[in-house]
């Protein structure tokens, strides 16, 4: 008997945690929000640093000690 009330018990488990993801997946679907039409953009500046970073990063293979990685200044 108890075999048989963990399997009830499991299987109601499982179908209302689906009921619950439908449930969100429908009213994430049905929201008329609309976002706003302004994108964001990040500065110049951050723009900047991050190609810098990526100018001075090199990574290089060797022998003895696998990949290197360096941010070379």
């Amino acid at each position: 008997m108890t075999n048989f009330s963990t399997l009830i018990y499991l299987v109601n488990s499982f179908q209302s945690e689906l009921n619950y993801i439908d449930l969100i997946e429908t009213g994430i679907n049905n929201n008329s929000e609309k976002f706003p039409g302004t994108v964001a953009a990040p500065k110049d500046r951050t723009i900047e640093n991050i190609l810098n970073f990526a100018r001075s990063y090199e990574v290089y293979q060797t022998k003895g000690a696998g990949f290197v990685e360096m941010n070379l200044n």
